[in-house]
């Protein structure tokens, strides 16, 4: 009886030892694929960051190549007005009046479109291109600002995700 008893005892306890073996096994595979998680998510944000950080790089450079051009072409519009300012050619080259101010309107709605029957002159084509070059600056901050605030969110989303990994793995791992 007392023979029937320890091996019953022994056949619980082995049952029992086979029994957190394979529950050390799962966890050791959920703990390795916790730890391969972490690390993708680390290389994502590696990668994204050096992909942000030449994408910041161009922006950058567009905005200031941008107000660059912006200096230059009322720089230049300035130096023709100057020039052109009081005499008889003025009228001739300049081509302006009542309806550039409309075009000047039409023109910061859309880009540059080539020559038509309504050109408004030198003094038109100057003028749409600074909006051309105005334009390309406000879009590129604009595109700037939420490729940022994209990076940012990824950013945030991702560490959280590989904190929360990095818990639950210690928490198997014990």
């Amino acid at each position: 009886m007392t023979r029937e008893n320890k091996q019953s005892e022994v056949d619980e306890l082995s049952a029992a030892v086979e029994e957190h073996t394979a529950a050390s096994a799962k966890l050791s595979t959920e703990i390795k694929d916790l730890s391969d998680a972490i690390a993708s998510i680390k290389e994502k944000q590696a990668s994204y960051t050096s992909f942000r950080n030449e994408e910041k790089a161009k922006n950058q450079e567009a905005i200031a190549d941008a107000k660059v051009a912006q200096a230059a072409v009322e720089k230049a519009t300035q130096v023709l007005k100057d020039f052109y300012g009081g005499s008889a050619a003025a009228a001739s080259l300049l081509q302006g009046g009542a309806g550039l101010a409309q075009e000047m309107a039409q023109a910061q709605n859309a880009p540059y479109g080539g020559q038509s029957a309504a050109a408004g002159g030198i003094m038109g084509f100057m003028e749409v291109i600074l909006s051309d070059f105005a334009r390309l600056q406000t879009e590129t901050e604009m595109a700037e600002a939420m490729a940022q605030s994209d990076y940012e969110k990824f950013m945030d989303e991702s560490t959280t995700d590989a904190e929360v990994k990095g818990v639950d793995m210690d928490h198997k791992e014990r």
